[in-house]
């Protein structure tokens, strides 16, 4: 059973430049850290709430991490379901026709892991994880509100696709997710719906025509992850401590009638990062 977003996947050149980011200006804390063989990186997980961010910087040349950095530079990565038992969700995967990465499950950073082929996921790379360790998360998380600004939680991310309704299908069959009722969002130029799964979502959104945002990332880059949206407790005071470290948040009216702040990826070593509050 798939039970929640463990993580989202981040390629950076540089852990310790990303830490500057996601540690020292997000406040999120750091659960663990080490060099995988196997994948050619050195890889941190950063606990966000419920869910976690994976940074990894490839440190071995023509590996899959390496070429992803070389071709788009940093950014979004990959998407990690957790699972209660792997070795029986593999094998629903495969009785369901999905092309796989791992035919069987391997150890990994995030516990016991394998990777489902993008072609299969609406060219979304996705990991399934079935962690061995537990409750480290609170302890940590304890740590870090005394600071003074942190992500509270991993909100939803998006995914761009061409067609919404055969995205939506795909999910529903690889993953047994419910969706909510799609609806047009004219402010923001896109028609979307969400997914939920554990205490975040995965919206996905097409445009409604050729000069939004999401239409020119589809022309240029193609279907896949496009921003990943964090959980903050007060929006104004988020993004004034932003300001103060020379970053600036650009804010839009939100579709429910509150406010959004947006990051551009040359502050998050390539992601489009948005921030929400849901009070």
């Amino acid at each position: 059973m798939l039970t929640k977003i463990h993580h989202i996947g981040i390629v950076v050149r540089s852990l310790d430049e990303a830490f500057g980011f996601y540690r020292d200006t997000l406040g999120l804390p750091l659960h663990k850290m080490a060099t995988v063989p196997d994948q050619g990186v050195k890889a941190a997980l950063l606990p966000v709430g419920d869910s976690e961010i994976e940074l990894l910087e490839p440190i071995v040349a023509d590996t899959g991490v390496a070429r992803f950095l070389e071709k788009r530079g940093g950014g979004l990565h990959h998407l990690c379901f957790e699972t209660t038992d792997i070795a029986a969700e593999l094998q629903a995967a495969k009785d369901k026709g999905l092309r796989l990465i791992d035919q069987q499950p391997r150890p990994g950073l995030a516990g016991i892991i394998a990777f489902l082929h993008p072609q299969s996921c609406c060219s979304v790379l996705v990991e399934y994880a079935q962690p061995v360790d537990h409750g480290e998360h609170s302890s940590l998380l304890a740590e870090a509100r005394d600071r003074r600004f942190t992500a509270k939680r991993l909100d939803h991310v998006v995914i761009a696709v061409h067609d919404l309704e055969s995205a939506v299908t795909t999910y529903q069959k690889n993953f047994g997710l419910a969706r909510e009722e799609a609806r047009e969002v004219p402010s923001l130029g896109i028609r979307n719906t969400f997914l939920p799964i554990g205490d975040a979502k995965i919206e996905f959104v097409t445009p409604l025509g050729t000069d939004s945002p999401i239409a020119q990332f589809l022309a240029t880059r193609g279907e896949g992850m496009y921003l990943l949206a964090l959980e903050v407790d007060y929006l104004p005071g988020a993004t004034a401590t932003l300001a103060e470290r020379g970053i600036k948040a650009n804010t839009v009216p939100a579709p429910d009638g509150g406010t959004l702040a947006f990051i551009s990826p040359k502050h998050t070593h390539g992601v489009l990062l948005q921030l929400v509050s849901r009070r």
